[in-house]
């Protein structure tokens, strides 16, 4: 392995994996990806988002886990126009409703990987 590839390979090895979503309201699922999330909610990126005010089961897989994490939820941003980009996302903000402690609590520890790009964002979930 040449040394540019090394770079490379290390490079990537940093970077922050996004956390998979699907956001299920009744026999519809909504899927879609997050580097952007707390203990309070979450922006999904996706081309086809929930209607705003639905209410349903988010599931989210994180990077690193076999476990997912399910928890409720209600839209309160979303959007399906613009190119998608840090300015415009495309995509749905989910409030979390009704979520445990300990959860909270985990959701905060793991975000806090992300907090450099998710603070930014909190408006689109709060």
């Amino acid at each position: 392995m040449s040394e540019h590839e090394i770079v490379i390979k290390e490079a990537f090895s940093d970077r922050k994996l996004p956390c998979q979503v699907s956001f299920a309201v009744g026999e519809t699922v909504f899927r879609g990806t997050s580097m952007h999330f707390s203990e309070k909610g979450i922006l999904v990126m996706c081309k086809h988002p929930a209607p705003l005010s639905a209410r349903g089961k988010v599931v989210l897989g994180l990077p690193g886990s076999n476990n997912p994490v399910e928890l409720n939820g209600e839209v309160v941003w979303t959007n399906i126009h613009g190119v998608g980009d840090s300015l415009s996302p495309k995509g749905m903000g989910i409030r979390f409703i009704n979520v445990d402690k300990e959860v909270e609590q985990a959701l905060a520890e793991f975000s806090a990987q992300y907090e450099s790009s998710g603070s930014i964002y909190a408006c689109y979930y709060s």
